[in-house]
């Protein structure tokens, strides 16, 4: 048993905000949370020292499994050029497909281990990891192993992996696309015993359609996956009515939607991830007050990725959804923790309650709202499930 002793300020979301509490963790779980000073010093207790205590924060969207950035492309969006001009002329995702493949499993193995700890000392005890950088479904498979694999070393996140084999059309599969959506369809069951726990489908303007999405998203419900769905990320395709068709989990970026899709995925309880960052890199921001009018839960993404975003801070991630976004702290942090949870279908955190995972991280603020006013707020520590990870 551990306790975390003298947290100034102890925040979780919907709950009245306590000060001076300690929080008591048992095999992994919050066993009390409770007046500092109610139990008995052990030797194994943590003094908090009068900080901020939250849950630990939910990456949503991350795409980790690649070798290097594309920093060349993003000199051109800086200097005005479009996402399609780049993949045009022989970048965007493409372009890290053929790196990535170019590069051996242990080069990948060990760059993704190095983001995710990063990851974890910033705060993040979950993160939602993708497949997507190899467009060959053998690989694909393999990918989402190694993902999975990685979930049981402590000094990173807990990771949700998610398959993404189609992320964009394989070059070579160019004339005979009908045959890959067929192939990763067929492969979601595969995928699944490979660790995958979610399916998610790139469906966008020069992607994939709403009835390629929709065929393999319906045979990954069929094999027991959780969907998932870019959507309506560069144009309004129909994703996030696709996305609440099928009651996916969640449906992602969002930037073009309006009142009617939001609508339609508040009453089919579909989370909508958000993920600033690279909206702003889009110049182009989701709706995200309209999405909490009409009753959608929120969550956010770093969308880490080697074109879009380097972000590995979800402190940043919250800094930009209250400044850019229009959230409030609460808001914003409630999307970072419990929307979070609630868009992995992951009902044991999120929040600091009693039976709950002891998910918890600890920053160097005595309130809240350093969320909105420090960029990227320094986190002291990080529990997941109990087990402690200091900040270098």
């Amino acid at each position: 048993m551990t306790t975390l002793r003298n947290v100034g300020r102890l925040w979780s979301p919907g709950e009245p905000v306590r000060s001076n509490a300690e929080v008591v963790i048992q095999e992994g779980r919050v066993a009390a949370v409770q007046p500092s000073g109610t139990g008995a010093p052990q030797s194994d207790d943590f003094d908090c020292r009068g900080q901020l205590l939250t849950p630990g924060l939910i990456d949503a969207h991350t795409h980790p499994l690649y070798l290097r950035p594309r920093l060349e492309e993003v000199q051109l969006r800086s200097e005005g050029a479009a996402y399609a001009e780049i993949a045009a002329g022989g970048g965007g995702i493409l372009k890290t497909v053929r790196d990535t493949r170019a590069a051996s499993w242990e080069e990948l193995t060990e760059a993704t281990r190095q983001r995710l700890r990063g990851w974890r000392l910033a705060g993040t005890t979950t993160a939602e990891v993708k497949t997507g950088y190899h467009l060959q479904v053998e690989d694909e498979l393999r990918a989402a192993f190694l993902l999975s694999g990685l979930r049981s070393q402590d000094e990173m996140p807990d990771l949700s992996v998610t398959y993404l084999a189609a992320h964009e059309l394989p070059e070579e599969r160019s004339s005979d696309r009908a045959g890959y959506v067929a192939e990763v369809a067929e492969s979601c069951p595969r995928a699944m015993a490979m660790g995958a726990r979610s399916c998610d489908v790139f469906c966008d303007q020069g992607a994939f359609t709403v009835e390629e999405a929709r065929l393999i998203l319906e045979a990954a419900g069929r094999a027991g996956l959780r969907l998932r769905i870019h959507a309506d990320e560069l144009a309004l395709t129909g994703g996030s009515l696709l996305a609440a068709e099928l009651g996916a989990d969640s449906a992602d970026h969002l930037l073009r939607i309006g009142e009617r899709e939001a609508g339609l995925l508040s009453r089919a309880g579909v989370a909508a991830t958000l993920c600033p960052v690279t909206a702003l890199s889009m110049r182009a921001l989701p709706p995200a007050r309209e999405l909490l009018r009409a009753g959608v839960t929120l969550a956010l993404g770093s969308d880490h990725n080697p074109g879009t975003s380097g972000a590995g801070s979800m402190s940043l991630v919250v800094y930009l959804a209250v400044s850019q976004l229009g959230l409030s702290v609460d808001e914003a942090l409630t999307a970072a923790t419990l929307g979070g949870a609630r868009s992995l279908h992951l009902v044991d955190r999120g929040a600091i309650r009693v039976g709950g995972r002891a998910d918890l991280s600890l920053w160097a603020a005595d309130h809240e709202g350093a969320f909105g006013w420090a960029p990227q707020l320094a986190c002291l520590a990080s529990w997941r499930e109990g087990r402690r990870s200091a900040a270098a």
